[in-house]
């Protein structure tokens, strides 16, 4: 049996797609489908949380969560995650990549659906998709040793490489033949990325033909304790290429590799 390892921000896009699949109007606040959800986080609309343009900084900018994740203790509760962060600067103009924006939505996949997270994905995009060999991760144990997954406060889930890649690649056509590929997209700022024109919509990151304004490239990053991927669909021809590192890992050189590769 291949062997699993935790994708983690691989997961959004699918976490994207479930919120996308619950029909809700994707500019409403999310206040307004969370039952317990204050300020500074109510006020924000579903599809800039989708495309981390809502504002809010990222629980990254807390040394506390550093420090106590390298230190493996048990995470915090969201409610404690959520009061930490309430003093961050959650007035950021444009672009700001923000895992607590997908906690929110995971927490309204959830309370919508009466799922945890990967029941929600499970039932509303794994399922209908035909897309298997993804498990849930919760729990403590030895694929990533003292480390508690539930500091993945925006989710995350268990796949072996063959599954991720059949599995993406089903989402991302799925995506195109639907709301389409360029649903929510903005442009990003940034050079040096592994991507000429690098974008993100809701929930991919892309490589933006800027004739078109449809992505040439489609994927995401993943990266936490003991792992490091990226994943990318070249959308001419449904190609798709998989990196993945147990050491350090260079995103752009990856994604730089990963277009070439599926572009042969």
């Amino acid at each position: 049996m291949a062997s699993t390892f935790p994708v983690y921000s691989i997961a959004k896009p699918f976490l994207a797609q479930a919120v996308i699949e619950l029909g809700l109007p994707l500019t409403d606040r999310i206040g307004q489908h969370l039952s317990v959800i204050s300020e500074p986080y109510a006020n924000r609309r579903i599809d800039k949380l989708l495309n981390h343009t809502s504002g809010l900084a990222d629980y990254s900018a807390l040394a506390a969560y550093g420090q106590a994740v390298e230190n493996r203790t048990d995470a915090w509760s969201r409610e404690e995650l959520l009061d930490r962060c309430g003093a961050l600067n959650h007035s950021i103009d444009g672009f700001n990549y923000s895992n607590i924006g997908y906690l929110l939505l995971r927490m309204m996949a959830e309370e919508k659906t009466g799922f945890s997270m990967f029941g929600a994905i499970r039932e509303m995009v794994l399922n209908p998709l035909a897309i298997d060999g993804f498990e849930e991760w919760e729990a403590h144990s030895e694929i990533v040793p003292g480390y508690d997954p539930r500091w993945v406060y925006s989710g995350t889930f268990l796949a072996d490489a063959d599954s991720i890649k059949r599995g993406f690649v089903k989402l991302v056509q799925h995506r195109a033949k639907t709301i389409g590929l360029d649903a929510g997209m903005t442009l990003l700022p940034y050079q040096g990325t592994g991507f000429d024109h690098p974008g993100y919509s809701y929930g991919f990151m892309n490589d933006v033909d800027l004739v078109t304004g449809q992505p040439k490239f489609v994927g995401h990053g993943g990266g936490g304790p003991g792992f490091a991927h990226m994943i990318l669909v070249n959308t001419a021809n449904w190609q798709v290429g998989l990196e993945t590192s147990t050491a350090d890992f260079d995103q752009a050189a990856a994604i730089r590799r990963l277009r070439e590769s599926t572009t042969l």
